[in-house]
């Protein structure tokens, strides 16, 4: 508990920052919710847009804002903010020369590292806890009523997504010493992943054709429509779990620099 408490405290701030930055593109979504909701033009948008939104043929207006809302960008806060955090886990301590310090705790690096994880979720599921918070209080409190049930099953898919990202990362993050660089590295790849899955859509591609694309395991308008994404968080849990294997695995046997 104590090693918990040490990591979120040192967290905590970049925590607070990314939770108001969250919350607040969340508001700014549902604060211009009004004219396109009440108008109903989204369902009215070019076929080549709504291609990359999904299928929102039949589905309510509020449920069609929220797709919207979900999509552009509010996605890539949690995703984004979890690799930051899985790159403070091990890297930035090598970076900064405090590892030593680390190793020294009378304690396994499995119970080390482990607890350093178990801050890593935590604060993930803050940080969707909050977004999801501020989409629906905020509609609620415009008289606006979504299936905020299916909404927040995609939240939990979106919560997946980012811990899978985070737990790959983390990985990854076990042969990079140097922060800045895997800040590059990594916020880098996600933009990359998230512009491609984008293009790909905008291109038709099928969802099989898509297999490898990280953010195609989120298809906010399908989930709002059923409320079903097990398959695709089966997918995120196991390369959640190799990713955690892999960190573990390698923790154990990495020889850091002097």
């Amino acid at each position: 508990m104590t090693l918990f408490r040490q990591f979120f405290t040192v967290q905590l701030r970049g925590l607070l920052i990314w939770l108001a930055v969250g919350v607040a593109l969340a508001l700014a979504m549902t604060r211009s919710a009004a004219p396109f909701i009440d108008s109903n033009s989204i369902g009215s948008l070019p076929p080549s847009l709504l291609a990359l939104l999904g299928d929102l043929a039949g589905m309510d207006p509020v449920d069609q804002y929220l797709v919207v809302a979900l999509g552009k960008g509010t996605m890539l806060v949690p995703v984004l903010y979890g690799a930051l955090l899985a790159l403070s886990v091990v890297t930035r301590e090598v970076d900064r020369r405090t590892v030593d310090f680390l190793l020294s705790l009378p304690v396994g690096r499995t119970r080390l590292l482990g607890a350093r994880v178990a801050v890593l979720l935590v604060n993930l599921t803050l940080m969707v806890a909050a977004v999801w918070a501020a989409f629906r209080l905020d509609m609620a409190a415009q008289g606006y009523q979504g299936s905020w049930g299916h909404f927040g099953a995609a939240m939990v898919n979106l919560w997946l997504l980012a811990v899978a990202f985070s737990c790959v990362i983390l990985a990854a993050s076990m042969w990079v010493d140097d922060y800045s660089m895997g800040v590059k590295l990594f916020l880098g790849a996600v933009a990359f992943a998230y512009l491609m899955e984008f293009v790909l859509k905008g291109a038709t591609v099928s969802r099989a054709g898509r297999v490898l694309s990280p953010f195609s395991y989120v298809d906010v308008a399908r989930v709002l429509r059923t409320g079903a994404f097990a398959a695709d968080a089966l997918v995120l849990a196991l390369a959640a779990a190799a990713g955690l294997a892999i960190s573990f695995w390698a923790f154990k046997r990495k020889q850091f620099p002097a």
